[in-house]
């Protein structure tokens, strides 16, 4: 990461509210942003937080050490003009309504995915981003997991030569285990907007590790697990909102490959990605958790575990030398090492790790006006991939993504 000025930019988080769940989890303001923002004092400084009752911010103000609490944007924005940063961290329908005057008001911009509930809110949100010229982060911030960005690396430099193929897998529970009866709104399509809105982890991706857009998409979407009991003790939570989704996918320079993510996965396996190319392989896995939690003492944080990378490449001459039979092959490859580069003391595996990398090159775009990604930019192709997904769903068929609705920005 490349050398900062000292300049500790001003942030305010909009939907830090406590959850206060019966699973022990807590949103995931309180368990990413806060504690990501906290661990980099350096960097940053959280100004104001925001939630729709006051009470719940001023909670979540005294529990943080944070001087203003609100439970309104633009009054928060009026009373603490020199804020920076907005953090949208709300539910994905609120989006737009949260993060709109902040961009109005020129502040840069922080959102939780997805950028909105449809390509036409994501497409009003980036064109005033752009006309603004302010900075714009995406909740995609697995992205800056050292791991997945010495992949990216070593894609770029041609460790694997010329990209041929790729599968990428998720797997996990999230739609299937028994929730607090406050998560409903998950498992409802009009919170989100588009079905298949989870596998934008999966396709940002692959689109930043192979470094070219997706071009076409054949798709499947389903719910698997209609409902699940509450764990309340009232009505089951149902869901209209697909759960298991797997995608055939056309990229630029003839790349072709597969996206499945499931969430009524039980005992998931997590992320496995694997590339395969002219000269090679790279494969980035999702490990288990090394330690237990407690709700008491977890923070409302549960540990995820974490990521590694592997891989190898062809020495062609030495092969021609000494040819090795293909079935002698399989699985030779080994563990590349990665480290982290914004050093914060947050453990991987935590919610806040993953925020705090992307947090911390963030703020080196901010201060000195370098580019960052994913943005809107990158926010409102998800969404054209997402419709696109849709119209291949409609026809049973492939679908051609269309991004003319992106026009030159830096946002």
């Amino acid at each position: 990461m490349a050398k900062t000025s000292e300049k500790k930019l001003k942030v305010a988080v909009v939907g830090a509210g406590f959850a206060h769940g019966a699973d022990g989890r807590e949103n995931f303001a309180i368990r990413g942003h806060l504690p990501a923002l906290k661990a980099q004092p350096e960097r940053f400084e959280v100004v104001a937080v925001c939630t729709r009752r006051q009470e719940s911010a001023d909670e979540s103000a005294k529990h943080f050490g944070v001087p203003h609490a609100f439970a309104s944007v633009e009054r928060m924005l009026a009373a603490v003009p020199e804020i920076d940063v907005v953090c949208t961290c709300v539910r994905p329908a609120s989006h737009y309504e949260a993060t709109m005057p902040a961009l109005k008001a020129g502040k840069h911009i922080y959102c939780e995915l997805p950028l909105g509930i449809s390509v036409k809110q994501a497409e009003e949100m980036y064109a005033i981003a752009t006309a603004k010229g302010v900075k714009t982060a995406l909740g995609y911030q697995q992205h800056y997991h050292p791991a997945a960005m010495e992949m990216a690396r070593r894609v770029a430099e041609g460790y694997i030569g010329q990209p041929l193929m790729f599968n990428l897998s998720m797997y996990g529970s999230n739609y299937i285990v028994p929730r607090p009866s406050h998560r409903q709104w998950i498992f409802q399509l009009a919170s989100s907007g588009h079905p298949g809105y989870r596998s934008g982890l999966g396709l940002e991706r692959i689109i930043a590790v192979l470094g070219c857009d997706i071009t076409g998409i054949c798709a499947d979407m389903s719910i698997k697990v209609p409902e699940r009991p509450s764990l309340d003790g009232g009505a089951p939570i149902k869901s209209d909102q697909a759960d298991t989704m797997g995608f055939l996918l056309e990229m630029e320079n003839g790349i072709s490959g597969s996206l499945h993510i499931s969430n009524a996965a039980w005992f998931g396996s997590g992320e496995r990605f694997e590339v395969y190319g002219t000269e090679g392989m790279l494969m980035l896995q999702s490990f288990a958790p090394t330690e237990g939690w407690s709700k008491e003492t977890g923070e409302g944080d549960p540990n995820r575990g974490g990521l590694r990378l592997f891989g190898n490449r062809i020495d062609m001459d030495k092969f021609m030398a000494d040819p090795i039979p293909p079935e002698r092959l399989q699985r030779l490859f080994d563990e590349i090492p990665t480290r982290s580069e914004a050093k914060t003391g947050i453990p991987e595996g935590r919610a806040a790790y993953y925020v705090a990398q992307a947090w911390a090159a963030f703020h080196e775009a901010i201060v000195n006006g370098t580019p960052y990604a994913p943005g809107f930019k990158e926010a409102l192709k998800i969404h054209d991939i997402l419709d696109a997904s849709e119209r291949s769903v409609e026809r049973r068929g492939w679908a051609d993504v269309n991004y003319a609705n992106l026009k030159a920005g830096s946002a």
